[in-house]
């Protein structure tokens, strides 16, 4: 048996001391205070981090949000102990204003890649990339495709900013259907020659589904338009199972793409977070830790067999780099220079 071992983590705001004139880098120049020392001193922190997950042997798959394009990516993983992590290289780079951008990064001995896009959604302005990501395992020729995203923010108010997160959720979802469900076309075909098997493999395309949303697994975006749901058995069970065709195309293209949230079991124990924040300009948090990184898959990466996810693997990592006694995300000082960001990572195992 083999694993492939995933980790997704904000690493808020890795920029280097270049002042980017395309991008507002706002404080993180040297002008700023941002200088060469610090930003040295955040790299060789995360990196630390990075290399503690999974009990010391770091990660093989990782998504990261708040960097600064793929150089400085490449910077971070080149200090780390993994020298076969490669970057995905986004040749599109960020629409983000700041110029923060989403990345992966793989285990080149153990995965490659076949299929690169980066999605944008157009509200006022264009939110941070979708990165969409189809790998291939080195060892069993399964495809795997990814999905990493950094969804709008929640600090001007999670009830105005609502909406956004919404909308970036519902592209998300069309990109997992599309994943999931032939074309319109191919079904009408398949349904007159009676050959339903092609439309089951492709119902069971393993996708796994990380970043920080913003929202949490309960939350309207994550439950009710990207459909992540608490249940296994809502995914996975034969009651999401397709044993025959639809009379109306229209039907099975519409049809319910259920996702299973991995994350969904942090909301029950007490002080338990990716991120942590107490009020926005608007509100105040009852609950001031917030599930906000999530590890969601699709019923194909439940399966008995082949590729699949551990989900009693999906974890938050809570050592003290990364965390306060309190278990508070340990954000990064540029006076004191400890620290590393203000989310912590998730972590998971996928088998085969």
């Amino acid at each position: 048996m083999g694993e492939i071992r995933v980790a997704w983590w904000n690493l808020e705001n890795l920029f280097d001391t270049d002042d980017d004139p395309i991008s507002a880098d706002l404080e993180f120049t040297a002008a700023k205070g941002w200088t060469k020392q610090a930003f040295e001193a955040k790299k060789a922190n995360l990196a630390a981090a990075l290399d503690e997950l999974h009990g010391g042997q770091g990660p093989e798959l990782l998504g990261v949000a708040e960097v600064e394009g793929d150089d400085v990516f490449e910077q971070l993983l080149a200090q780390t102990a993994n020298e076969h992590l490669v970057v995905v290289k986004d040749p599109e780079g960020t629409s983000d204003l700041r110029g923060i951008d989403v990345s992966l990064a793989y285990d080149e001995r153990k995965l490659e890649v076949v299929e690169r896009q980066s999605h944008v959604v157009h509200l006022r302005y264009a939110t941070r990339d979708i990165f969409e990501v189809v790998l291939e395992l080195t060892e069993t020729g399964e495809q795997l495709v990814v999905i990493a995203s950094h969804w709008p923010s929640r600090r001007l108010g999670k009830w105005r900013s609502e909406p956004s997160r919404i909308a970036v959720a519902e592209n998300i979802a069309f990109l997992v259907r599309d994943h999931v469900r032939v074309d319109a076309k191919t079904y009408e075909q398949l349904r007159a020659q009676d050959k339903l098997a092609p439309v089951v493999q492709k119902w069971e395309t393993k996708l796994l589904l990380f970043g920080d949303f913003n929202d949490e697994p309960g939350d309207r975006s994550v439950v009710e338009h990207l459909q992540a749901s608490s249940e296994v058995d809502r995914v996975a069970g034969s009651t999401n199972d397709i044993t025959a065709f639809k009379s109306q195309t229209a039907s099975y293209r519409g049809g319910d793409t259920f996702l299973y949230n991995g994350s969904w079991k942090f909301l029950a124990p007490e002080d338990t977070g990716t991120f942590f924040m107490s009020a926005t300009r608007e509100e105040a948090f009852a609950n001031r830790y917030q599930v906000l990184d999530q590890i969601i898959c699709s019923r194909g990466l439940l399966a008995a067999s082949g590729l699949r996810l551990d989900v009693d693997s999906v974890a938050i990592h809570t050592t003290e780099t990364v965390a306060t006694k309190s278990g508070r995300p340990r954000g990064f000082d540029r006076e004191t220079r400890k620290g590393t960001s203000d989310h912590l990572p998730v972590t998971a195992v996928l088998r085969y």
